[in-house]
């Protein structure tokens, strides 16, 4: 009998809590590249980590998901909004200002 590891699907991974019981998800980061920690205050500009394929990916890539509670499992998805008034959906790319 083997020793049974819990999958994490969304890999290494950043929740970030925000006014009015809002959270925030950026999943998938390069392994070991988070720089940030539990409890940690971030700002505009702050790195929280590289675009990586950790977790349920298989290529790079940056997960962002925007929600009403800290767990992924249990919350319901929340609409994003952009300060530029752009509104994305599902499949769209989204070109971060700082690009």
């Amino acid at each position: 009998m083997g020793t049974r590891i819990k999958k994490i699907p969304l890999g290494n991974h950043v929740i970030i809590e925000h006014e009015g019981k809002e959270y925030s998800v950026l999943a998938h980061l390069k392994k070991g590249s988070v720089s940030v920690k539990k409890g940690d205050v971030v700002r505009k500009g702050t790195l929280l980590g590289r675009c990586g394929n950790s977790g349920n990916s298989s290529e790079p890539h940056i997960h962002f998901h925007v929600m009403d509670a800290s767990d992924i499992e249990t919350s319901k998805s929340l609409r994003i909004q952009f300060h530029a008034a752009i509104e994305p959906i599902r499949g769209d790319t989204v070109i971060p200002f700082f690009y």
